[in-house]
């Protein structure tokens, strides 16, 4: 029972929410951002870039245009450049929302967990009656989880995927298929 609980807690807590956007030269309908509404998203932020062929880069000062998508590389400083059809995604990470998520996350689930522990161990013969270990279980666990939540949302945060459709894509989505 300790291995199983340990590895579900694992798994909520090194998992993190995303959000997955389309990204198009037009924009709206093909996708939800257009390349200049993009660009005024990413202003100021630092990001990840993932190229096509697998490899990802920490970039800043990314801008796109018709057929590039040109960025600063974060640790040197030097400027580059590729065509659009070689980038896979754009990921920009956000700590504050990722926060919120924990603190929901780490609340339900720990208050579940803790009620669970609390039946387990208390049961329904317990000096305070029927439901006390569920009660005080869910208080404990919710506490904790209250805490622990929000500083693992902060370090994974919360994704925001822009990805950028090869041209099949974009056609089935122009022609309704």
């Amino acid at each position: 029972m300790k291995l199983i609980t340990i590895l579900f807690g694992l798994a909520i807590f090194l998992c993190g929410c995303s959000s997955s956007y389309l990204v198009s030269s037009t924009g709206k309908p093909d996708a939800k951002y257009s390349y200049h509404e993009m660009n005024e998203e990413l202003k100021g932020q630092d990001v990840e870039i993932e190229l096509k062929d697998g490899r990802d880069i920490s970039a800043k000062d990314v801008k796109i245009s018709d057929d590039t998508v040109s960025w600063v590389d974060q640790q040197t400083d030097q400027a580059f450049k590729a065509s659009i059809l070689e980038i896979n995604k754009i990921v920009m990470k956000s700590s504050s929302i990722g926060a919120l998520e924990g603190a929901g996350f780490g609340l339900v689930g720990g208050g579940g967990l803790g009620a669970l522990v609390g039946q387990i161990i208390v049961g329904n013969h317990g000096a305070w009656g029927t439901g006390a270990g569920v009660f005080f279980g869910s208080i404990i666990g919710g506490g904790i989880g209250i805490i622990v939540g929000p500083i693992t949302g902060l370090i994974i945060g919360h994704s925001y995927n822009y990805e950028f459709p090869t041209a099949e894509q974009s056609d089935s989505l122009q022609n309704g298929k």
